[in-house]
């Protein structure tokens, strides 16, 4: 049986040439490790946070409550991102993800998590 994921992985294994050769990979590497350095940084300690997880580009951020409202909140300040397991922030951006992005994600992101965590109550 097909599911997304398997799809996701037939996928992401036939076009792994063509993402080696682009230094996609490299990148991935290179851009996740800077946003999750700078995201432990600044939410590390932050009452409310249990953990800043992930590798590459895939990250979540964990949170000691329910966390959906973050979604509106995101995509009013221009940000698209989704929450799984009701309490962890993930993020999943294209392997194109610059330096750049991730500081405009920063901007926006650590804001909006410092004030949501500020307004709840786990």
């Amino acid at each position: 049986m097909w599911t997304c994921a398997s799809a996701r992985t037939s996928l992401a294994t036939a076009s792994w040439p063509a993402q080696s050769a682009d230094g996609l990979l490299d990148n991935a590497s290179a851009v996740g490790g800077y946003l999750k350095s700078a995201l432990q940084t600044a939410l590390g300690g932050q009452p409310g946070v249990k953990e800043v997880r992930g590798e590459g580009l895939m990250l979540g951020i964990e949170l000691d409550r329910p966390c959906g409202a973050i979604l509106t909140r995101a995509m009013e300040a221009g940000l698209l991102l989704s929450v799984t397991a009701d309490s962890v922030v993930r993020l999943l951006p294209p392997l194109i993800f610059s330096r750049e992005n991730a500081d405009e994600v920063l901007s926006i992101l650590v804001p909006l998590i410092k004030n949501f965590l500020s307004e709840t109550q786990a």
